[in-house]
């Protein structure tokens, strides 16, 4: 007999497990606990966080407009689910866990995001990361985690007659509020625990339904699919002597057989009396065959039994004869000779030889295989080299890297999955010196002069510029020097010392869009630095799939606001 199967998660997701589930051939009950809604929250300050932290896919669902502002950080999904609704809704998952909370942020550590974001539910249960950073898991804050919430799950009202009817089913828990629930609706309605069989998604969810049900199963991993399929297993199991129904196992094994097993009837004895006449024949055949036949070891008798001595033993020999194949060389006088002596030291030499060509053999196998690796890790190094320079030579120029992008994520999505980021980002975005030269001179006179001055101050500045003292080697403070000696800088290169220049000049505050594309020139460089860098000590992989995840450039990109500035991109 097979169990009704109850699922109690929040829509949407109840409705994908039930169909699952139906389409296994169970019976599925819908009950959920909750519901998800979104909550009204603000941007916190963005500045030092390098990824978003996503523990449920609701975070993507209910966020709302302002998961716009944060999509230019890479997403830290806790699960395979998540990471799917992160990707369609636009984000770039960079990290994809297995198992729990805390198993992906010590990942996405080890990979350099330092600090997260994380779009939390408010009823949430402690996820465990905080325990690792130094809290309880409720205010990550403190442990590199800042936490905000975006969604909030309200519980729905269920009657004691719903949860009754709960009895002899399997009920499936995919979070700890949820199995907290269960308990608290089961033992309020009266409803014995052990009718009710559980199964939950992790340890943490199991023991939060407590104790004294029919079963407790635990999925293998925790996800809704490896859920799904302990469901079906549980929902096969039953009790064969429930004592709730007064069973009885023993009337199950009393079988009578209704047929009869038929008696062996005098054929059988036929049949042995032929075999054994049949083995008498063959043995009387071998007996004759050893004696007749020459190649079984006999002798051929004559075809008649008169004649002299001499012609029967002549004719007895060249019958013998012509059938004759000797295994041993013969003699002069047709008698078998005996093998010539076996010299053991010219077999030992032979033995050495060979010994010695099959040695030489496996060293040159040995040293052809060691060369192949050898050539093959070369050849990696210099694709990934050849990737690296193609997608710097593409920033210098101005133009998205194209078939490039794929290239640098595939090979450099694991080692360096934040500069890959980076340097993707900034690729979708080009700077180039070029237009740097002429943003710098196209604010030129706005950025010498300070705004908001009368010219009362302007003539006072005037007069303090006639006569300026300074120590032998200081550069000059005047504006205009200021701006060419960042021209100059400029022209050789050094974008970050120009830009430290800018910032000083009396109107730096009307170049904000010159600095942040002067930081997002200086952003991908230091990306691109690291890429190469990877290239060059052979951390270049080949071209198989990684956990980073980018989604297709849209028609119409909004400005991409990259992570802070860091000398360890």
């Amino acid at each position: 007999m097979t169990r009704a199967i109850v699922v109690l998660r929040p829509e949407p997701g109840n409705a994908r497990t039930a169909a699952a589930l139906r389409a296994l051939g169970l019976t599925v009950r819908q009950v959920p606990l909750f519901a998800v809604r979104p909550v009204a929250w603000t941007i916190p300050e963005l500045t030092g966080i390098d990824g978003l932290l996503l523990t449920s896919a609701n975070a993507v669902r209910h966020g709302g407009a302002g998961l716009d502002a944060v999509k230019h950080l890479p997403a830290i999904a806790v699960g395979a689910t998540t990471a799917a609704a992160a990707a369609g809704a636009g984000f770039a998952v960079a990290v994809t866990g297995t198992g729990d909370a805390r198993a992906v942020v010590s990942e996405a550590r080890d990979r350099g995001f330092a600090r997260l974001l994380h779009l939390a539910g408010r009823d949430r249960s402690p996820t465990g990361v905080g325990d690792a950073y130094g809290n309880d898991g409720a205010d990550d804050s403190t442990g590199g985690i800042d936490s905000v919430i975006v969604y909030a799950s309200d519980a729905l009202p269920l009657d004691d007659a719903t949860t009754r009817s709960f009895e002899d089913c399997l009920v499936l828990l995919h979070s700890a509020r949820a199995a907290a629930r269960l308990a608290a609706l089961v033992d309020a309605a009266g409803v014995d625990r052990s009718r009710i069989a559980v199964a939950a998604i992790s340890e943490g969810v199991g023991e939060a339904a407590g104790r004294g049900w029919a079963s407790v199963s635990i999925a293998p991993q925790p996800s809704d699919p490896a859920l799904v399929a302990l469901a079906v297993a549980g929902a096969n199991t039953h009790a064969i002597d429930h004592p709730a129904r007064g069973g009885d196992k023993h009337v199950m094994s009393d079988y009578v057989p209704t047929d009869r097993p038929r008696a062996r009837g005098p054929k059988m004895g036929i049949i042995l009396a032929l075999t054994g006449l049949a083995f008498v024949a063959g043995l009387g055949l071998m007996a004759y065959a050893s004696r007749m036949l020459p190649w079984f070891g006999g002798t051929q008798a004559t075809a008649g039994s008169t004649g002299t001595g001499a012609a029967t033993t002549a004719q007895t020999q060249g019958a013998g004869s012509a059938g004759y194949i000797p295994s041993q060389p013969l003699g002069p006088n047709g008698e078998p000779q005996a093998a010539p002596p076996i010299d053991t030291a010219v077999l030992a030499t032979r033995e050495a030889t060979l010994a010695g060509q099959l040695a030489a053999l496996e060293a040159r196998t040995a040293a052809i295989t060691s060369d192949a690796a050898a050539a093959g890790g070369q050849a990696t190094r210099a694709e990934g080299l050849m990737v690296a320079f193609a997608a710097r030579r593409a920033l210098d120029r101005g133009v998205q890297l194209g078939y490039l992008e794929e290239q640098i994520r595939l090979r450099f999505g694991q080692a360096q999955p934040r500069a890959t980021m980076l340097l993707i980002q900034a690729a979708r975005q080009p700077v180039t010196l070029e237009d740097l030269r002429q943003g710098l001179d196209t604010i030129a006179p706005d950025i010498t002069t300070s705004t908001g001055e009368g010219w009362l101050d302007t003539i006072q500045h005037q007069i303090d510029s006639l006569i300026i003292l300074r120590k032998a080697g200081t550069p000059s403070q005047i504006p205009t020097d200021r701006l060419a000696r960042a021209r100059r800088l400029l022209g050789a290169g050094q974008v970050e010392a120009a830009r430290a220049e800018v910032a000083r000049l009396p109107g730096a505050t009307q170049a904000g869009n010159w600095m942040d594309a002067a930081r997002r020139y200086v952003v991908a460089r230091q990306a691109l630095d690291a890429i190469e860098n990877a290239a060059l000590i052979g951390q270049a992989g080949q071209p198989q799939p990684a956990p980073v995840v980018m989604p297709a450039p849209e028609p119409q990109t909004p400005a991409v606001e990259t992570a802070p500035e860091s000398p360890g991109v």
